[in-house]
């Protein structure tokens, strides 16, 4: 389909939606109707049971900021303020579903991080600086784990566990495996466990029926307490002593037990007529009688007098129709120090927020403001040190003149100083010299002759027949002539791939790609004027290429790249042979390892060299420009780090080093995008972007240092 942007603006009304569309992509008016900006997505939460002294908290975020990154684990230990994104040792492809934190984290630092997709159980013991798989005891059918509750014993701690199939899994800090507790007849679909379990053993299982199980000893033995509520259950609570018993119910609000489960009455004066999906219960609930609760659209209610009574406080967060109902507010939590305190964390896919007076009012913690997305070297980088940042709600287009020390705005029109949200851009060398930039916002794409101190800025129509909103992109490639043939491809979240043979006056939606789920990575031949062609790969696992300038794609690789994950995890990268007019090599990197073509991408061979990982969990590969002479190749591999790795005449790995060992290792470093140098051969210059701050090698990564932070 060919939409001619110019006919699409042929009257007053549609200019003025033209205009109004540009400034809510790139954040210029307004907010999105659903949910703020940024837009957070915690995935799982947990705080540190010593929260009042230590102030540290996890939680997981979702990866789509960009629409390829995988989920990260983050930490704060001041209150929310800042976070770190702790990748050492998360090496999987996979998606999360837990947070929980050791009740003796002050002195044990433990962690455990629950995932779906057959990954089982993550632990840290030094407070997420290096995880590890916890997985001991547990056949691969056992690894999804749907929800996970950590419980004090008198020395240490025991986790709970049920997997997807309905089983129960525990195990003490003493234990050398996991224990099945209960088959998956049992279904179990959500775990309370008693505050005073050290002394009590006390903890309560329901099915997905509804049906609910006791034991007071730890899970050995269980008495059986039926279905209580008619219905399924959403959550449960156990208030200290183990007498009082909460239940989330989707038709009929709140049941409540004051002795120990025998006997259940509805209780709930104020609440809505609609599910209640999340209860905590006060740590000093014997004093206090203080329950919360969240319903399916509204956050946080709260009790005084045992869950009687209840008072909404507005938290802020918003239903954001972009998850299902339930995940949209999955985990309200108490301070385990509430007494002292006061605080309740509410993680919802609109973010994480906190109170710190009881609910009475409620602050939002930021976790994306001013994130790097992307950046792009000068092609005169040993002369000018010149790159280009791209961030999200922050500069939009940061630009620096001295290899990342100090950084400027760009002249990208921003008429109210608002925030931007920009996802990667490419310099480009031209014939005469000059360089131009490329770069994209949501339904914008801008070039710049003067390294973004101007831009000429085109709109990418709505593509009405596939989705109503703006086209959000992912991953930009400019053909290597864009000078004289104006030729971009785009990848975006929602709508394929899309192609401009005219700088952006005119679009192409490459009809033969499926839409379904993302492009994560775009390459074009150097070689490009002769050979026409470009690869494309997205997150189902799928490689595309065209030869005739993109007026076909056809799927490769289809039969022989094998990938672990389900469609939707399986992340790709894919970088073209800067010598591929000789040696068409082409590599893939995915969620099991590398794979290479050395015939343009007709047939694939994975690599097995050990040394940078037979199954490793590739995020990016590219190719040094000196390629033909030095025959390197740097890869970044999902929680391990950065590694440089030499190729023989065949393409394969003969060795590799860890270049960024010592980052990842001491300071949990992990690159979203690095960019080699364009002159590579003469200033050995490596540049990583890490989560807001600049790292800069000028020895081919072997040592680095901070360069600057763009959204300073």
């Amino acid at each position: 389909m060919l939409v001619n942007v110019n006919k699409i603006r042929t009257s007053l009304i549609r200019r003025i939606a033209v205009i109004t569309a540009f400034f809510l992509s790139t954040g210029i008016v307004g907010m999105n109707v659903h949910a703020h900006t940024p837009h957070d997505m915690v995935i799982a939460f947990a705080a540190s049971p010593n929260y009042a002294n230590d102030k540290t908290m996890f939680l997981i975020s979702d990866g789509a900021f960009t629409g390829w990154y995988y989920d990260q684990v983050m930490r704060s230990t001041d209150g929310g303020v800042n976070w770190i994104n702790i990748a050492n040792g998360l090496d999987h492809p996979l998606e999360y579903s837990v947070l929980r934190v050791s009740p003796k984290f002050a002195t044990d630092q433990t962690v455990f991080a629950g995932l779906k997709g057959k990954g089982g159980v993550y632990r840290s013991t030094n407070r997420g600086d290096l995880w590890e798989p916890y997985n001991t005891g547990l056949a691969v059918s056992n690894k999804i784990i749907k929800k996970m509750e950590v419980a004090e014993t008198g020395n240490g701690y025991v986790v709970f566990f049920t997997e997807g199939n309905g089983a129960l899994f525990r195990r003490s800090d003493t234990d050398a495996q996991w224990t099945q507790v209960l088959d998956k007849t049992h279904k179990v679909a959500a775990i309370a466990i008693s505050p005073d379990f050290a002394t009590d053993s006390t903890l309560i299982i329901a099915s997905d029926t509804g049906y609910l199980r006791k034991s007071t000893n730890g899970g050995v033995d269980w008495i059986e307490l039926g279905n209580p509520t008619g219905t399924i259950i959403y959550d449960m609570a156990i208030a200290p002593g183990a007498a009082e018993i909460f239940l989330a119910t989707p038709s009929f609000g709140i049941f409540y037990s004051g002795d120990g489960g025998s006997t259940f009455i509805n209780k709930g004066t104020n609440l809505p007529n609609e599910p209640i999906n999340n209860i905590a219960v006060s740590p000093n609930y014997a004093i206090d009688r203080t329950v919360f609760c969240t319903s399916l659209t509204q956050s946080v209610f709260k009790s005084t007098d045992g869950g009687d009574n209840w008072e909404l406080f507005n938290s802020g967060a918003v239903v954001t129709v972009q998850t299902t109902s339930l995940n949209e507010m999955t985990d309200l939590q108490v301070s385990r120090t509430y007494a002292t305190d006061q605080t309740v964390f509410l993680p919802v896919f609109d973010g994480l927020f906190i109170s710190k007076n009881g609910g009475s009012t409620w602050k939002q913690s930021q976790t994306r403001i001013g994130i790097l997305t992307g950046l792009a070297l000068s092609s005169n980088f040993n002369t000018d040190q010149k790159m280009i940042a791209t961030t999200y709600v922050g500069r939009g287009i940061a630009i620096s003149a001295d290899g990342g020390t100090t950084w400027s705005t760009s002249g990208w029109p921003n008429p109210t100083g608002r925030k931007m949200n920009f996802f990667d851009s490419q310099i480009i060398k031209n014939a005469n010299g000059n360089q131009t930039i490329v770069t994209a916002t949501n339904g914008y794409v801008g070039s710049s002759n003067d390294f973004g101190a101007s831009w000429i800025v085109k709109f990418i129509p709505r593509f009405l027949e596939i989705r109503k909103d703006l086209v959000s992109l992912t991953a930009l490639a400019a053909s290597p002539n864009f000078a004289t043939d104006k030729e971009i491809y785009l990848g975006s979240r929602l709508h394929g791939l899309l192609q401009t043979k005219d700088a952006g006056k005119t679009w192409i939606l490459q009809r033969g790609m499926p839409t379904n789920h993302p492009i994560t990575s775009v390459a074009i031949s150097p070689n490009y004027a002769n050979d026409r062609t470009a690869f494309a790969v997205n997150r189902a696992g799928e490689v595309w290429r065209t030869q005739d300038g993109g007026n076909t794609f056809l799927r490769v690789g289809a039969s022989s790249i094998i990938q672990t994950g389900w469609a939707g995890q399986r992340y790709m990268w894919v970088a073209v042979s800067p010598q591929f007019a000789v040696d068409n090599l082409v590599l893939v990197g995915t969620t099991s390892g590398i794979y290479r073509s050395t015939d343009g991408g007709t047939t694939w061979i994975k690599e097995t060299d050990t040394s940078v990982g037979s199954n490793a969990v590739i995020l990016q590969i590219e190719f040094s420009p000196n390629f033909g002479n030095d025959r390197t190749i740097f890869v970044n591999v999902r929680g391990k780090g950065l590694f440089s790795a030499n190729l023989d005449g065949a393409g394969a790995v003969t060795s590799s080093i860890n270049t960024t060992a010592s980052l990842i290792g001491t300071e949990n470093i992990e690159f979203i995008e690095f960019k080699i140098s364009p002159t590579y051969e003469l200033d050995s210059a490596i540049v990583g972007a890490a989560r807001k701050n600049i790292y800069k090698s000028m020895d081919g990564g072997l040592t680095w240092a901070v360069a600057g932070y763009p959204d300073n």
